[in-house]
């Protein structure tokens, strides 16, 4: 019978053997491996030339939001005035960090509906666009934000008894908001 001390020399001794036979191909697996997450990294972060083009020129990004307004304000009806726009230009950030433009759009009307309902139809409505809907107003004067979408960058609705505002911001696109 061997003694213990003789038994873990006996399997040291089998563990190396084994780990140079395992060793060289777990280090050849493990580069693999590696150099597959890495491409596949760099795969994903890189970005094509077509990717980085606006996704939206200033004529649809104009019209795309008088389009979301319009929508709003037909349903609410009412005689709407315009307030701001639809040609006032603000500065944004384009999502590579560069400046760029995006259209303003309020309009107004003075008599009122349900103040309520009506903002809760409209959350309704912009939630199913695939906006995100922000809400800020309490009891009859209501207000709401959907946000997202990919056709606006906002678009705002305040429900006041007497005052009813709506207002939208185009999506972001290249250019110089004091030359639009």
């Amino acid at each position: 019978m061997s003694s213990p001390r003789q038994d873990h020399g006996d399997r040291a001794q089998a563990m190396r053997r084994t780990m140079t036979v395992v060793t060289p191909v777990g280090r050849v697996a493990a580069s693999a491996m590696a150099l597959v997450a890495l491409v596949t990294v760099l795969a994903g972060c890189a970005r094509h030339p077509e990717e980085r083009k606006p996704s939206v020129n200033p004529e649809t990004a104009k019209q795309q939001m008088i389009d979301a307004v319009d929508e709003v304000t037909g349903r609410l009806g009412g005689e709407w005035k315009p307030r701001t726009g639809p040609d006032y230009a603000e500065r944004c950030q384009l999502p590579d960090g560069e400046d760029g433009a995006h259209w303003v759009y309020l309009t107004g009307r003075a008599d009122g509906g349900n103040p309520r309902s009506d903002a809760a139809e409209a959350a309704d409505r912009w939630e199913a666009q695939g906006m995100t809907i922000e809400r800020w107003g309490k009891g009859d004067r209501p207000a709401i934000v959907g946000r997202g979408g990919g056709k606006v960058e906002s678009i705002s609705l305040y429900a006041y008894p007497g005052n009813y505002t709506v207002q939208a911001l185009s999506l972001c696109f290249p250019g110089d908001a004091d030359k639009l």
